[in-house]
């Protein structure tokens, strides 16, 4: 993900990094107010002569995020089954499906036995 409007990262060597540690948190867990972008307050650290890095995120960004990221999967959850539902009911003769069959069908049978009279 490319930081927020073009803003790079800062990026820190270990040894910065390690000295400016507090101040660096007290930055990081001031912010109250999640960024639209995690990686714009995040700090980089790099290590020399090695690829990669590790970043501090700000929590916030890190929990908006985080909560961000379980909608979309809920989002796309309830458009998988809309899409499942429009296909079957475009094949669909007008016979009815038990809700036993429903759940078979879209790869949840492990919750017939949870069903009434199941």
């Amino acid at each position: 993900m490319a930081a927020a409007r073009g803003k790079t990262p800062i990026a820190l060597g270990t040894s910065e990094a390690r000295r400016s540690l507090p101040q660096l948190v007290k930055k990081a867990s001031s912010r109250r107010k999640p960024s639209p972008d995690p990686e714009s307050n995040a700090i980089r650290i790099t290590t020399r002569g090695q690829e990669g890095s590790a970043s501090l995120v700000p929590t916030v960004d890190l929990v908006a995020a985080r909560e961000r990221i379980e909608e979309l999967e809920e989002e796309l959850e309830n458009a998988g089954l809309a899409l499942f539902l429009q296909e079957r009911i475009e094949k669909s003769d007008g016979e009815r499906l038990s809700a036993g069959d429903f759940l078979e069908e879209i790869g949840m049978g492990e919750f017939v036995g949870q069903l009434p009279g199941g």
